[in-house]
Parts: C-alpha cells; sequence; structure tokens
C-alpha cells in the first residue's frame, strides 16, 4: 500500500473508531498544491461529504471553516469547539509540527445547546440538523484530547516520511513564511535575497523554479488572497483593505483584482458577503 493511500485508510479507521467524521482543511494550500502530489483527496479535504454542511453551502461556510477558524487556530494552537453561522459545532484542532501551521483538523458535526437557526436554507438542511446530536461537556474533554494526539500524530508521520517535503527544500517554507509575515511593506527582491542569504539574481530564478511565478507576480497573489479575505469576511472600507494588504491605494487594488480575478472588489464582496436573507 503506497503512503498516500495508507493515510487515507487510517484516517478512515479512525473515524470508525470514534464516529466522528474528520475533514481536512490545509493552510495556504500547503497539502493540495505544493507538494508533489496531492496529501489528501477531495472527500477528505471537503466538508461536502456532511449533509448538514453541503446543505446551503455557501461562501460564509468558507469564510469561516477555511479563514476564520484558520487564524483562530494559528492564534491559539490547541483544539477548539467551534460553532459556526448555521449553528452547527465541530471540533477543530491544529495541525502543526516544529510550531510551522500546516492546516485545521475538524471532527464531528453536533447541535450545539442553545444558539439560533438562521432562517430561508434549504429544507434538507432542517432535516438533517434535527438528526445531530448533542455532546457532553465530559465526552467532548475526551474527543478533544484523542484527536490533539491523533493530529500531532499524523502530522509527525507526513514530515518523518518526507510526504510534506516543498521538494525538500525549507528555502521555499522560509520564502512562504517571510511573504506571510511581510506582505503589507513594500517589499523588494533584494528583502527577500537577504532573507534567504542568496543572491538576488539566484533568488529571481529560485522563487521562478519553485512557485510558478515571478516575485512580483508571487506577491501580488498573497496580498490578493488576503485582500479577498478581507472583503469577504469584513466591511471595511476598500481604501482600508487595500493599506492593510500593501497596495498603494484602492485604485492599485482596484487595478490588480481585476486583472487576476475579472471581476471588481465590490462585486466580488456582494458576491462573497452573506445576503440579507441569510443574516435573518
Amino acid at each position: 500500500m503506497e503512503s498516500l493511500e495508507y493515510i487515507e485508510t487510517a484516517i478512515a479507521n479512525f473515524e470508525r473508531l470514534i464516529n466522528l467524521p474528520i475533514t481536512i482543511v490545509d493552510h495556504n494550500g500547503l497539502f493540495q498544491f505544493k507538494q508533489k502530489s496531492k496529501v489528501f483527496n477531495d472527500w477528505r479535504r471537503s466538508h461536502h461529504k456532511l449533509p448538514v454542511c453541503y446543505a446551503g453551502f455557501c461562501p460564509d461556510c468558507v469564510a469561516n471553516c477555511r479563514y476564520r477558524l484558520n487564524q483562530l487556530c494559528i492564534a491559539q494552537p490547541k483544539p477548539h469547539y467551534t460553532v459556526c453561522w448555521k449553528n452547527i459545532a465541530q471540533i477543530a484542532v491544529p495541525l502543526r509540527h516544529e510550531d510551522f501551521h500546516y492546516g485545521v483538523l475538524y471532527a464531528g458535526v453536533f447541535k450545539p445547546q442553545g444558539g439560533t437557526v438562521p432562517k430561508g436554507l434549504p429544507d434538507e438542511f432542517y432535516t438533517e440538523y434535527a438528526s445531530l446530536r448533542q455532546i457532553d461537556e465530559a465526552s467532548l474533554a475526551q474527543y478533544m484530547s484523542i484527536l490533539e494526539i491523533f493530529a500531532r500524530g499524523l502530522i509527525s508521520y507526513l514530515c518523518e516520511e518526507n510526504i510534506l517535503n516543498f521538494d525538500y527544500d525549507l528555502r521555499v517554507r522560509k520564502l512562504g513564511e517571510y511573504l506571510e509575515a511581510h506582505y503589507q511593506e513594500q517589499l523588494t527582491l533584494n528583502d527577500i535575497a537577504r532573507h534567504l542569504a542568496l543572491s538576488e539574481a539566484y533568488t529571481s530564478s529560485f522563487i521562478k523554479k519553485n512557485t510558478g511565478s515571478n516575485f512580483s507576480e508571487l506577491l501580488r497573489s498573497i496580498r490578493i488572497n488576503h485582500a479577498k479575505k478581507m472583503l469577504a469576511t469584513t466591511e471595511d472600507t476598500l481604501r482600508s483593505i487595500a493599506e492593510a494588504c500593501g497596495f498603494s491605494s484602492e485604485f492599485h487594488l482596484s487595478k490588480v483584482f481585476k486583472q487576476q480575478t475579472s471581476e471588481s472588489p465590490s462585486a466580488f464582496r456582494k458576491r462573497s458577503l452573506p445576503s440579507p436573507q441569510r443574516q435573518n
């Protein structure tokens, strides 16, 4: 059995043992796009396999599980009992190794005590929601400790087997971490070269070889991704978003955003923010 097949079999067996569905969402495509092969299949990476999540799935769901809870697990690297905008509870466990955050392991779908279920969702959502079980505090504590140990073991195995590998050049990880920490600043290629202890010419070819983009393209892409998150999850002005994401002005942000996504920031926000119907 190949390593990736072995991993999926192990997770599926663990699901059956604890009787909780498991979904794994990566951080910045670390499991999906930045390895020689996808580490987890599409079924494992998506909440779509959970009927209650799939019913009424929308950008609000993405904003919660891919962005908000990912940032929570980065800031507070411990298991969390979380409740989403649909009033569905899950356990979110950071996937970390040597203080590097790879993503989040989600386990279970529960009906929390209290809270309000939003109106206007498909009928199948309410049917599925009614069948969810609640979980008591003692069981929750047991699940959290078991899942934390499993998550640590999973990431350790992936690293020790060189499955999480980046070909394996740690400078790629170092590059990504530096750009994520400093994308708001007026970075230059020379800044990156100094950080990686490389010449500027070699840094340029290194970035192109390992990311498929030149330095300017890569930096713009990271800034646009962060702008998307803010557009989808906040009501900040375009000017504030531009400043927070390293653009010289809202006009600069709008121009680059349209070039990269073929739509304006306002159109993206209108499509991504919760509709008035879902807010009721």
